[in-house]
């Protein structure tokens, strides 16, 4: 591997672990500041249903009940320039469980595609499922 790549691939554990952190502390317990990690053409898949642009996307989750999240596993990977046209990306995939007011814990399973965006990770896209 080139020292390139390890520093891409060191760059983009680094940038998982905090983006991690306050997305699940966001979500948690500040749901009303996620719109600030999504670019406004986002779309995310929860438990197979499409929903398109931040707004939206941050509205459903808002509409969601009090949650708790455990995260267990991590990993991330620089997506390859040539697939981003030099734009710099991330693919972060989070596992654990999650506990939704009112019912039990379930294991989850979460993909972030996260963009850099004038500095500051967004969130291009992402996929949540739980298991029942």
């Amino acid at each position: 591997m080139s020292a390139d790549s390890i520093l891409k691939l060191d760059q983009a554990c680094s940038a998982a672990e905090e983006f991690q952190k306050l997305f699940y502390e966001s979500f948690d317990k500040r749901r009303t500041v996620l719109d600030k990690l999504y670019m406004e053409t986002a779309t995310m898949v929860w438990n197979g249903n499409l929903v398109e642009g931040s707004k939206k996307i941050v509205e459903f989750l808002e509409n969601l009940p009090v949650s708790e999240h455990t995260i267990d596993l991590l990993d991330c990977h620089p997506i390859l320039d040539s697939v981003t046209n030099g734009q710099t990306s991330i693919m972060v995939v989070a596992g654990g469980k999650v506990r939704f007011q009112g019912n039990k814990t379930f294991p989850f399973n979460e993909n972030f595609v996260l963009t850099s965006q004038q500095g500051k990770w967004k969130i291009a896209s992402n996929t949540f499922r739980y298991f029942e």
